[in-house]
């Protein structure tokens, strides 16, 4: 067993959501030779301090944790244990979410890191979309931070609530084959509701059921060198065809950069688009559009359109090439080479 308590250097993301930078980290042990059998059990531990200047780093044992659903309330970080990273930590579900939500609930600032999500799910009748991770939480300061993390199998990957205070960063993780396939409940690899900022970086999202591979309503988006396969399939890794809506979807525009990306669009996709930019309506004085780098593949899809622009914001594009694509921005009179 190891029950440690050191003072750590913390990123800038880790000091957005620790109280304070200088405080101690407790470390709690999460396995079989650890301080806990679960994970739902060190977060336990740690949320019973009543102390808001203590920070918690959860860490586990590789493994399978099944129907382990811990619910987070004070700012944390849960992780695979750092002598065995690159080894694989699954959270699996097996019966529905008994929270209603995820099989990580936060309503407090999170980092994930190293972890696989697997099997969330809800009844229909509650709206069929189990996440991964449901994040709720609330107050300025907030983040959630997800790193090296996989989810695959889940009815949603990642589901936010509505904070315009949060920072949400998704860094090298993937999101494979999930979604709800009951047509009428439209889920998302990863929906951000309302926040900040929303960036995703090195990542992949392939085999999406119906709904969008990301949906964000952040007031800045970021997806930057990530694959996104939209109703494509890549067997080499591990990503079904799926019949996603979109690759990327922004409906209420804002700050959005898509640079550097690989967007593959396949014959089952549900949508001839490709990324849409405000179709549903502009909700912030600050919009703007750059799409740069990018890849866009479209094989097997008739009138493909790689960016939609309803509202016509200047959609400034820089080094991108298009295979298969029919109309690079719709209006084309929104489109502004550089």
């Amino acid at each position: 067993m190891r029950a440690r308590i050191c003072l750590l250097l913390l990123t800038p993301a880790a000091v957005a959501m620790a109280p304070d930078a200088l405080a101690d980290t407790t470390i709690l042990t999460v396995g079989a030779a650890g301080q806990y059998p679960t994970i739902n059990a060190a977060v336990a531990a740690a949320d019973a301090d009543t102390n808001p200047s203590n920070y918690y780093d959860i860490q586990v044992m590789p493994g399978t944790y099944i129907n382990d659903f811990p619910y987070v309330t004070r700012p944390m970080t849960i992780e695979v244990d750092p002598l065995h990273a690159g080894e694989r930590v699954t959270l699996k579900a097996t019966k529905d979410l008994p929270n209603e939500k995820g099989i990580i609930l936060t309503t407090a600032s999170l980092t994930v890191n190293g972890l696989t999500f697997t099997g969330a799910k809800i009844s229909d009748a509650l709206g069929g979309n189990g996440a991964g991770i449901r994040d709720q939480i609330t107050g300025t300061g907030a983040s959630l931070m997800v790193q090296n993390s996989t989810f695959t199998g889940n009815q949603e990957g990642i589901l936010t609530g509505d904070n315009s205070d949060e920072v949400i960063t998704i860094v090298n993780s993937k999101f494979i084959n999930n979604g709800n396939p009951n047509i009428s409940y439209f889920q998302h690899g990863l929906y951000v509701n309302f926040a900040y900022s929303l960036t995703v970086t090195d990542s992949l999202f392939c085999g999406q059921l119906i709904g969008h591979d990301i949906k964000s309503r952040a007031q800045i988006t970021m997806v930057e060198n990530t694959q996104l396969y939209d109703g494509a399939a890549n067997s080499a890794l591990g990503c079904g065809a799926g019949s996603t809506s979109l690759a990327i979807d922004v409906p209420n525009g804002g700050a959005a950069t898509i640079s550097g990306n690989q967007i593959v669009q396949g014959s089952t996709t549900q949508n001839y688009k490709m990324v849409d930019y405000g179709e549903e309506g502009l909700m912030y004085s600050n919009n703007n559009f750059l799409v740069s780098g990018n890849s866009f593949t479209s094989t097997g899809t008739p009138n493909a359109t790689a960016v939609y622009d309803p509202d016509c914001v200047p959609v400034l594009l820089q080094n991108n090439s298009f295979s298969g694509i029919t109309t690079i921005v719709n209006p084309a009179a929104c489109a502004v080479d550089q």
